[in-house]
């Protein structure tokens, strides 16, 4: 692994359950040395990337949100969606979500809060899901090219199984090819108490870059509402990719 490479792999370290670092939790992670661990430590603090937030605990440095603002105003996903996503938003009244996928997980990089959405909703800006998981991650799943699919195979095996998912590769093509061809995927409380997701994906061209969703708190959800907003999302989505299209 080259300097740079592991120096980078140090943000990778902290998550939910690990906000703050010594040094010699990130010489573990590493699996460095600890001389090692503090030079990376020093060139990460340099860049802004760390700072040390008490004595021998380190944080993530106030460079990550300036960059994080950077994404919001340069990402061409969120730029060719924000508007149509608030007047998707309008339209539904639930929450808007616009997912990337990332690796092995989804990342909701854009969100707009709607009036009839839930108090709470897990798919927040940032957050990684699994792929598995929830309207908008299944929506992505359902159309991953095949190195990406056996990959999650490979090393969620346990966590698919648990979730009811098939490990086998045959039974889950044959699962996804079935989701496919459902058009808009529909979850229920999957992923937030008493909420409705409706998600579908995204693309640039050819190439999978993400999903569009609503989420609504299930009360006062009228029976016809489903296949309404279900065709408002497909055509926002729609729209979205155009916009794309004529980026490239």
């Amino acid at each position: 692994m080259s300097r740079t490479l592991k120096v980078l792999q140090v943000l990778r370290l902290y998550d939910e359950q690990h906000p703050v670092l010594r040094a010699g939790d990130i010489a573990g992670g590493l699996g460095v040395s600890l001389a090692t661990a503090y030079r990376c430590i020093e060139d990460l603090e340099s860049a802004g990337l760390l700072e040390c937030i008490a004595s021998g605990l380190y944080g993530l440095g106030p460079a990550i949100v300036e960059m994080d603002r950077q994404i919001r105003i340069a990402d061409p996903l969120i730029a060719a969606a924000s508007d149509i996503a608030r007047t998707l938003c309008e339209r539904t009244r639930g929450t808007i979500l616009l997912c990337r996928l990332h690796g092995l997980k989804v990342i909701c990089v854009h969100s707009v809060a709607g009036s009839s959405a839930p108090p709470v909703v897990g798919y927040e800006r940032g957050r990684a899901m699994p792929l598995h998981r929830g309207a908008p991650s299944r929506a992505i799943l359902a159309h991953v090219p095949a190195p990406t699919l056996q990959r999650l195979v490979d090393e969620n095996a346990a966590e698919l199984r648990r979730a009811g998912w098939p490990t086998r590769l045959p039974e889950l093509h044959q699962q996804l090819q079935a989701m496919r061809g459902q058009g808009v995927l529909v979850s229920v409380a999957e992923v937030d108490e008493g909420a409705h997701g409706w998600a579908v994906p995204l693309f640039a061209g050819r190439q999978l870059i993400g999903s569009l969703s609503v989420v609504r708190a299930g009360a006062g959800i009228a029976p016809g509402e489903h296949g309404r907003i279900g065709e408002l999302l497909r055509r926002a989505a729609l729209r979205i990719e155009a916009r794309l299209e004529d980026v490239k």
